[in-house]
């Protein structure tokens, strides 16, 4: 069931084109063991993935833009090892109650079949509730819609079509599990931060976005969280389709950066924020992105860095 995203245009198939294709190929991910995804090799470039055949839906996703609307959160186009433990969506201002349904699709089709369990939830309870005690089928596609009291469903989201879920086969969920017990390990002695990134790496190179999820918005709450728990969270949010989310973790990852003063983080947070922008067609504010990281890659003599800038911005500047 797995579909690709054709719905962009010219101006932002050449960006991507040009910055995630021919310049700057997607890194394939080293063992858990060798690699902990945020916190060494994958530091300065994120979102490597392993795409199965299957139910995660791929490309840019343009979604989670309209505050009106109460666009799934979690769980969203992710792959789950069993079904998730919370279901939660954007709380839309003056709404008084959503009702919450999971729905079942039937291979080949595109929309939605079945209503496998539907509840109501007072808007003073929260956006979140606990996931279902139901059982998910090997091979089905599930996806949650969340309508508001006026009738406004989740599914109006840009990214609803992409924000489904289906369960991860038992040996590759095995395979998960080895490296996890192998980052565990390795994390013995680390802070709970670094342990929990290492986790979180492993379910977001396997597309677990749930759970990396799970793992990490926990730490947000303390005042102390690095940009790189900001970086993560902002590189689960762009995959899954929930720009603004993505957009407000990088703007704050480059806050702590720049704090910091460093300039590595700074740079590379600049061009994720420049991806995200050019996928929703604002050329302008992706080009002033590049341009300020090509500036900082100058400062750090990272010369291959800044020749892929060179090029991303003379082609958007081509636009």
């Amino acid at each position: 069931m797995k579909r690709n995203f054709l719905g962009r245009n010219f101006g932002v198939g050449v960006l991507f084109f040009v910055g995630l294709g021919v310049l700057g190929p997607m890194v394939v991910p080293a063992p858990a063991e060798a690699c902990f995804f945020w916190q060494a090799c994958a530091r300065r470039r994120g979102r490597a993935s392993n795409t199965r055949v299957g139910g995660k839906r791929s490309g840019f996703v343009r979604g989670g833009n309209n505050a009106a609307v109460p666009y799934v959160i979690t769980p969203r186009n992710t792959w789950v090892g069993a079904p998730p433990d919370r279901v939660r969506w954007n709380g839309v201002a003056g709404s008084s109650g959503y009702t919450v349904r999971l729905w079942h699709w039937v291979y080949g089709r595109n929309s939605p079949s079945l209503v496998l369990w539907e509840t109501v939830v007072d808007a003073a309870d929260g956006n979140e509730i606990a996931f279902p005690d139901i059982s998910l089928e090997l091979g089905d596609y599930y996806s949650i819609e969340v309508i508001t009291e006026d009738g406004v469903s989740s599914n109006l989201d840009e990214g609803a079509y992409y924000a489904g879920f289906q369960l991860l086969a038992p040996e590759d969920y095995g395979l998960l599990r080895s490296h996890l017990t192998q980052v565990n390990a390795a994390n013995e002695n680390n802070s709970p931060e670094e342990e929990a990134l290492a986790q979180a790496g492993v379910y977001f190179l396997d597309e677990l976005y749930a759970d990396a999820l799970r793992v990490l918005e926990p730490l947000v709450l303390s005042p102390a969280a690095s940009d790189l728990v900001y970086i993560a969270l902002g590189d689960i949010y762009n995959e899954t389709g929930l720009n603004q989310l993505s957009l407000r973790a990088y703007d704050q990852a480059l806050k702590i950066a720049t704090s910091n003063g460093d300039r590595l983080s700074e740079a590379t947070i600049r061009v994720k924020l420049a991806d995200v922008y050019g996928g929703l067609n604002d050329v302008d504010q992706a080009q002033e992105l590049l341009v300020e990281a090509r500036q900082l890659y100058v400062q750090l003599g990272e010369s291959l860095e800044v020749a892929i800038l060179d090029r991303r911005i003379r082609a958007l500047s081509a636009l």
